[in-house]
């Protein structure tokens, strides 16, 4: 993602293994560049990650500029520095509120909240798309689970990491993993030939494919349940593919007391040549 023209028209979503890992970050420092395109809409899925980690309970908010759009809640709108107009009130209430989506008037700090279910940011992307208000989104997956990534339609994707010396080892594989999904071949409509897997590949459907297996079909690679070294081991010696893909636009790994030199070696040349910086590094 050298340059805008990697998210022009398009929706890029940050997400991760777990919180902590610098998605609500390294979002933050894309901002900037999204903004070249033209007006860029912003949401979560789930609240902002930041909110979460306040001890005292007070949301913690991104940055905004006048023109961008925001997905948060009525709640958060009122208590915002910046100022929103509101552009579209979602059907049905959040804990946190009623979601809305609104265009920002007055450039300050607004908490990020998002929809009730993924079907209706799916939603809210594609009528701001269709609707001309925003050129691209930025949405950040405030949760620890990459099959959410399916939800949002039509995306590609950044994925952050944080890596300590305790789970260098754990990190790396499921990064090995991630790369080695992401990058299996789109075929949509699959030679008869190839074995056609419905629904996610799991220990029990791994189990329950066919012995003299040539060829296997998943639907994505969100679908893929299985642990690293099973899957690596199953990549090896079936050929496989997907038939929707979503582009790996990068990796920002945030180190924590590990070299860059350990990491490299640990992930392998694949995984490095994916690498982005560190988004607590960008930020500071």
């Amino acid at each position: 993602m050298a340059d805008q023209g990697g998210m022009e028209g398009k929706v890029t979503a940050v997400t991760g293994f777990e919180k902590g890992s610098g998605k609500t970050t390294f979002l933050a420092t894309l901002l900037p560049l999204a903004r070249l395109c033209g007006p860029v809409l912003i949401a979560t899925i789930g609240v902002d990650g930041r909110l979460k980690a306040q001890e005292a309970g007070r949301a913690a908010a991104l940055h905004v500029e006048p023109g961008d759009l925001v997905l948060t809640t009525d709640s958060f709108a009122r208590a915002a520095s910046a100022r929103l107009e509101v552009l579209e009130a979602l059907p049905g209430r959040t804990v946190l509120g009623r979601s809305l989506l609104g265009r920002v008037v007055r450039g300050g700090e607004v908490t990020l909240a998002g929809a009730e279910h993924f079907s209706a940011l799916a939603q809210v992307l594609e009528q701001a798309r269709s609707e001309g208000w925003a050129r691209t989104a930025l949405v950040d997956g405030a949760v620890n689970r990459i099959t959410q990534v399916s939800a949002l339609g039509e995306v590609q994707f950044v994925f952050t990491a944080r890596v300590d010396p305790a789970n260098l080892v754990r990190v790396s594989d499921r990064l090995k993993a991630l790369v080695a999904l992401a990058d299996l071949p789109v075929a949509p409509e699959p030679d008869p030939s190839v074995h056609r897997l419905e629904g996610p590949l799991t220990p029990e459907s791994r189990g329950g494919l066919p012995h003299d297996l040539s060829a296997l079909s998943l639907e994505d690679f969100t679908k893929v349940f299985l642990e690293p070294v099973e899957l690596l081991r199953l990549l090896e010696r079936v050929p496989c593919s997907v038939r929707r893909g979503f582009p790996l636009m990068g990796i920002s790994a945030a180190l924590r007391d590990v070299p860059p030199e350990a990491f490299h070696r640990a992930v392998g040349p694949a995984v490095a040549a994916r690498l982005l910086p560190d988004p607590c590094r960008v930020a500071a």
